[in-house]
């Protein structure tokens, strides 16, 4: 006899919406703490993709359903079928790496800024996922750690890149090796993220609606110039500090955040 699915086995993986040009994708697979299955991965991906096509998006806010971000990759249910492995480790259209690590990095190489909301478990796969956002919001006692090591692999969906910066390097090969979970206090002072509050998707939906408020143009440079200077020399960085500036200069959206700053209004700024 077949069993019928669960109510929340029939519902979508991911859910997003938009309003006010900020996005809110949620991890929506809260009775097993959104680990990360098939289907939750290929949803995440989808939505990766009709994000990078959106008009008018201006932040993307990302968070879990029910008690944690992410437990980290469902072991049992992707390695039960080796062809899982070898579609993750395929190629992502149009990307320079493979689709596991879009999973993360596919945050990144959106032009506008991303905020993941950090609460509960935050582990292995679902802690690499946050590194890829711009912004990271945790609850104090949430519970982070690079979990792969308790399963003999690597974390591989790319922290070498996204921690850059972040994370200082010893105490990154610390916690691999370890495999150790720290509190969200902790996580701030190791740099893994960027502030803690009692209810970090209040603190995440009040940075978007800040946000919001500045040039979309300004906004998007930003993210470009501090994304991608990681890869670059001092000479490169300046140059497109400067190429940046120039297109800034002028423009019909920098000129309205200059007169309404001058008029004391909220300004009206061109999203196309």
């Amino acid at each position: 006899m077949t069993t019928p699915p669960t109510d929340q086995e029939t519902q979508p993986r991911v859910l997003l919406s938009l309003n006010d040009g900020i996005a809110q994708v949620v991890l929506n697979r809260p009775d097993k703490h959104n680990s990360l299955d098939m289907d939750l991965i290929t949803a995440l991906l989808e939505v990766l993709s009709t994000l990078n096509n959106t008009r008018d998006l201006r932040v993307v806010i990302l968070s879990g359903s029910g008690q944690s971000f992410c437990s980290g990759l469902d072991v049992a249910g992707v390695m039960s079928d080796p062809k899982n492995i070898q579609w993750l480790l395929s190629g992502c259209d149009g990307y320079p790496h493979n689709k596991v690590q879009h999973l993360a990095l596919g945050w990144r190489s959106l032009q506008v800024p991303v905020i993941a909301v950090v609460e509960g478990y935050c582990y292995g796969g679902g802690l690499q996922m946050i590194m890829g956002a711009d912004l990271r919001i945790a609850h104090p006692e949430a519970r982070l750690s690079v979990m792969e090591g308790r399963w003999g692999i690597i974390p591989d969906m790319g922290i070498s890149v996204t921690a850059r910066g972040c994370v200082r390097e010893d105490v990154l090969m610390r916690m691999t090796l370890t495999a150790e979970v720290i509190s969200g206090e902790t996580a701030l002072q190791e740099g893994m993220v960027t502030e803690v509050a009692v209810d970090p998707m209040q603190r995440a939906q009040q940075l978007a609606v800040e946000i919001c408020k500045r040039s979309p143009d300004m906004v998007k440079s930003t993210k470009r110039l501090l994304r991608d200077s990681y890869t670059q020399t001092d000479d490169e960085r300046l140059a497109m500090e400067e190429k940046l500036q120039r297109r800034l200069l002028g423009s019909p959206n920098q000129m309205e955040a200059v007169m309404a700053n001058l008029q004391k209004r909220d300004p009206i700024f061109n999203t196309d």
